[in-house]
């Protein structure tokens, strides 16, 4: 029997205070864990519950149920699906990396951190075509040979770089002021001619925004500050 799985969409996470499937990279060009990628989010993440076991505090073990956002990214260049299992239902903020949730890391590592002690609204993170550059764990099997599957070394990830923009985006963000955020108008003509707000975002990830644009741009629209068609 499938396990259920469902929408990351709504999704609300609570803060804590201070089978057998076909392999998607068969036959593609090999990754490495010691090269650095260009991956983009390939679909909206889908939640699934999974066993866990929990150490108490008195020594004792106990097994609890948690969600999981899976997340699954493609490398820009030879199209290998690399995968990223993010615990969703309970969110711990902290100063210190080794005790801070794997998602919270993951998002400020790509310079679009989450609010600490909000329940995030998913959608606005989790965005479709998302860029930014990584490496990858390698998976092996139970021969301990690397069998296809590719895990995402959040601790490598950071945004793209000025050079992995389009140069249409380039040109528009001349006139910017340097650390200022993209202005409304500028984003109009990057988006110029989208009938609604998909493909304003589609349009903003052709021209190889990054999802701080995205999210002045979304932010932009609920505040109706950009209508369509623009």
């Amino acid at each position: 029997m499938t396990e259920e799985q469902r929408s990351l969409m709504g999704y609300k996470s609570k803060i804590h205070e201070q089978g057998d499937f076909e392999n998607p990279n068969e036959g593609k060009p090999q990754l490495t864990e010691f090269d650095e990628y260009i991956f983009r989010l390939r679909s909206f993440p889908k939640v699934k519950t999974f066993p866990q076991v929990k150490e108490k505090k008195d020594g004792t073990r106990i097994k609890i149920d948690v969600d999981k956002a899976i997340c699954e990214f493609e490398e820009e260049i030879t199209h290998n699906v690399v995968v990223a299992f993010f615990r969703i239902d309970s969110l711990n903020f902290s100063e210190d990396e080794p005790f801070e949730s794997a998602v919270i890391r993951f998002f400020k590592k790509i310079k679009t951190p989450l609010v600490e002690g909000d329940s995030p609204e998913w959608d606005r993170y989790f965005i479709v075509g998302m860029r930014f550059r990584g490496r990858v764990v390698v998976g092996k099997g139970q021969d301990k040979v690397p069998n296809g599957t590719y895990y995402l070394d959040v601790p490598t990830c950071r945004p793209i770089l000025e050079s992995d923009k389009h140069p249409d985006a380039v040109s528009a963000m001349q006139n910017e002021l340097p650390g200022q955020e993209m202005s409304i108008e500028t984003i109009k003509l990057l988006i110029k001619g989208s009938k609604n707000k998909d493909e304003g975002t589609i349009k903003l990830y052709e021209a190889k925004q990054s999802s701080n644009t995205v999210q002045v741009f979304l932010a932009a629209v609920r505040d109706g500050k950009i209508s369509f068609p623009v």
